[in-house]
């Protein structure tokens, strides 16, 4: 394939926009289209002659917005098309775009049916700024072999590219009741991850499947419950905690319970810092002046004398 010295114009809706290869269009910046109006088009768009007429190789978003105005397209012509070579040119013609897991995955997508794995590595990763044999490296071209539904989660960015390795672990009958967690929800890749590894060590540990334990840790009514996302998400990994961790989750709960009870009123924070392999407590407070420093002494003078401490240093004990 190359690109040619002929530059023509024509209308915008001569030009055929819908190759697979033009992965990552559909998004317009304003800036884009706000230069576009003021200034015309500065860089032609790329085209090739394919079985029905013109088709875009690469410049979707300039060709969309001069759809929008009415204005004809400069173009330039490419010749020897192929599919390969195709999804490169595009790669190449987006190179100032920054693409996140979602963009590179779906880029992956594309040349995966066309390439070898070794291939991917190699000749596309680096393009999308992944560094073969890196753990993102592996992490993406993983994603390949994982069913659809997931793939399209994560191509449209609802799921961390990092679960996959939790996915990967599990067969499709424990996998299919986790996919409602991502709909309609984003989740951050530490509590995905968590999620996830405690629901899936949690069927290893009771030798059920994981429907069981969603369902016996509330989670399904969780889902049920119209919650804001954030609302639902951090309910959702209480619920996974505490069901791979029944205990550590008891005695966090009497802790952060009797370290409210302690600290009210006070600037000091209470913590137990290394999740109960040893007893005690870490205080913590900030100042800003000798002033709040007094004030702090005093308030940790009157917390001494506060029953709730009992629960703090043995929040195993009976001692409510």
């Amino acid at each position: 394939m190359q690109l040619t010295s002929e530059i023509f114009t024509a209308p915008a809706g001569a030009i055929r926009a819908h190759g697979d290869h033009l992965f990552w269009s559909g998004t317009i910046s304003e800036s884009l289209a706000k230069s576009i109006e003021e200034w015309g088009q500065s860089a032609p768009v790329l085209v090739f002659e394919g079985d029905h007429g013109p088709e875009l190789a690469a410049g979707a978003a300039r060709l969309a917005v001069l759809a929008g105005l009415g204005r004809p397209v400069l173009a330039r012509r490419v010749e020897g098309a192929d599919p390969v070579s195709l999804g490169l040119l595009y790669l190449a013609d987006n190179a100032h775009r920054e693409p996140d897991d979602a963009m590179r995955f779906r880029a992956l997508q594309y040349f995966a049916p066309l390439l070898d794995r070794d291939r991917l590595e190699t000749d596309v990763l680096p393009r999308l700024g992944v560094r073969p044999k890196s753990k993102d490296a592996r992490l993406l071209l993983d994603w390949l072999t994982l069913p659809a539904p997931w793939r399209e989660l994560l191509g449209r960015g609802a799921v961390p590219l990092a679960v996959g390795t939790v996915l990967a672990r599990l067969d499709e009958a424990d996998r299919d009741p986790l996919r409602p967690l991502f709909t309609g929800m984003t989740w951050s890749r530490s509590n995905a991850v968590n999620v996830l590894t405690w629901l899936y060590e949690a069927a290893r540990v009771a030798g059920t499947p994981v429907a069981e334990v969603m369902a016996g840790a509330g989670m399904d009514a969780i889902l049920d419950q119209g919650l804001s996302p954030k609302d639902a998400i951090a309910r959702l990994c209480a619920a996974a905690r505490q069901a791979r961790h029944p205990e550590l989750t008891r005695l966090r709960d009497r802790f952060d319970a009797a370290a409210r009870t302690v600290t009210a009123g006070t600037p000091w924070r209470v913590v137990q810092p290394d999740n109960f392999e040893t007893d005690g407590a870490e205080l913590s407070v900030r100042v800003k002046d000798r002033d709040g420093l007094a004030q702090a002494v005093e308030s940790l003078r009157a917390m001494a004398d506060a029953p709730a401490w009992e629960t703090v240093f043995r929040p195993e004990g009976d001692n409510d």
